[in-house]
């Protein structure tokens, strides 16, 4: 059973009392919860809350909304349904502070992401992340799944959509080089080898832990987690790019381009999920 509004921030204080500074928070839809997104925001140094974004994108005083879109109107709303794409545009032009737009590249839209990110530099956004869809253990197939190989050609068109539209593509060539088969993906792509999973903190509704952000099943051999893709990307090695674009996450009131070294690198030793 899913803790209460209360426990659920008690729980949050708990974890802040034991040193985690930031946290991200996802899953269902937290929204719903405004208690505990609010109360959030004023226990942890830093916020990111992931949202559908049909519930408006209300002002946050320290923190940042992540808002989930999977292509454009056909496309999204084959996924997440029927109407959901015209009424999250609404809130997102209506929003009091530009959201940071997330794409999960699956096999129902790689095809399209030419199409939405022209899309999207039409409306008020910070910029837009990416990630690749995560299977499960054990599944052979998926009409999400994409190929390792096909992946790679991926890849290397967000590079190009990068070099075309600038910074607002949350996707640098660092964070490329983890995701190639030819690359670094081979280094981390086990769960004993994955940086984000010794330095993230995972927890269910119920407050127990689980693994990782996509649970404790998740195939780590097939991993598109854009965590652990922008945390190696600037450190291993140091990339400054990469790093610009993680403290423009964690600095919701600065424009990533706009960040410099000088005072804003706060040592987030761990994060609550």
């Amino acid at each position: 059973m899913e803790l209460n509004d209360q426990e659920m921030i008690n729980f949050m204080q708990h974890l802040r009392s034991k040193g985690l500074r930031a946290a991200i928070l996802y899953g269902g839809e937290p929204t719903l919860r405004p208690e505990v997104y609010r109360a959030a925001t004023k226990i942890f140094d830093a916020t990111l809350i992931f949202t559908n974004g049909t519930n408006g994108l209300p002002e946050l005083n320290n923190g940042q909304w992540i808002l989930s879109l999977d292509g454009t109107k056909d496309v999204n709303d084959l996924i997440r349904g029927e109407g959901v794409y015209d009424r999250v545009i609404k809130n997102l032009c209506e929003a009091p502070r530009p959201p940071i737009v997330h794409m999960t590249i699956s096999r129902l839209n790689q095809e399209r992401i030419d199409d939405f990110v022209k899309e999207m530099m039409k409306f008020p956004i910070k910029g837009i992340g990416f990630s690749f869809y995560t299977p499960r253990r054990g599944l052979i197939d998926s009409r999400f799944l994409i190929s390792l190989a096909e992946r790679d050609r991926l890849v290397m068109h967000l590079l190009s959509l990068r070099q075309k539209y600038g910074e607002k593509i949350g996707f640098t060539l660092a964070m490329a080089r983890q995701l190639l088969t030819n690359g670094d993906f081979s280094k981390w792509n086990k769960f004993s080898s994955c940086p984000v999973s010794k330095r993230v903190r995972c927890f269910k509704s119920d407050g127990q832990p689980k693994a990782c952000t996509y649970g404790d099943d998740a195939d780590c051999s097939r991993c598109g987690c854009a965590a652990v893709v922008a945390y190696r990307g600037a450190f291993k090695p140091l990339n400054y790019q990469t790093l610009r674009l993680i403290l423009g996450l964690m600095v919701p009131e600065i424009e990533a381009n706009r960040l410099t070294l000088g005072g804003l690198l706060v040592p987030f030793q761990k994060r609550f999920h």
